[in-house]
């Protein structure tokens, strides 16, 4: 009962956030996400949560979608009156999203919330979102047997997301797709050791 409560507790999003402010996941994160652009303009941000990494993108035309309406309104009012900054909630399977605007997606973070069955449908709908020659840079975190520390493994173990992956795993689901570049960005080496995150940079034809 204890270990259920405290994993409930954990993944309130506003306790899950301050816990990735203290450990420096969101800083972390907020430095490599955008290391990877090669351009600036109108990007979408899926997943965007409660605009956790908006900060880092206040150079572009952002916009953040997120199923979870509650998540979404405390995003808005967290950036309420930044330029070229919106928020919206929606489910981009249900509701396709602004055909062929945007000059890159992010999709970070969120790949181990989906099934295999979900992720290739919604990489369809966030391609058809692009421009041509526009990119969809996914970050998710890893899976690393034998690597992994035991403090990585708890973190994993209690996150919401039942999905952790491999590199390999993960290489077999893009396989079909167009990616032009793949990196793992090892996280910091601290007590506290975060899961690494896998990156794919994939092109649209």
């Amino acid at each position: 009962m204890l270990h259920r409560f405290a994993k409930w507790f954990i993944n309130i999003p506003i306790v899950w956030n301050t816990f990735q402010n203290v450990v420096g996941a969101n800083s972390w994160k907020n430095r490599i996400y955008p290391s990877v652009f090669k351009s600036k303009g109108a990007m979408l941000d899926f997943g965007c949560s409660m605009g956790n990494n908006t900060e880092a993108f206040l150079q572009f035309k952002y916009h953040g979608v997120d199923i979870d309406r509650a998540a979404i309104e405390a995003a808005k009012k967290r950036w309420a009156g930044t330029p070229d900054v919106s928020f919206e909630s929606l489910d981009i399977l249900k509701h396709p999203y602004m055909h062929n605007y945007f000059d890159n997606v992010l999709f970070a973070g969120t790949g181990h919330h989906l099934t295999d069955e979900e992720i290739p449908h919604i990489l369809d709908a966030l391609l058809l979102t692009l421009h041509p020659g526009g990119e969809l840079h996914f970050f998710d975190v890893l899976r690393q047997p034998g690597k992994d520390r035991f403090i990585t493994r708890i973190i994993m173990n209690n996150d919401q997301g039942k999905n952790m992956r491999t590199r390999e795993m993960y290489r077999a689901m893009f396989a079909p797709y167009n990616v032009v570049e793949e990196k793992v960005f090892e996280s910091p080496d601290r007590f506290i050791k975060l899961q690494d995150m896998l990156y794919f940079r994939v092109g649209k034809n």
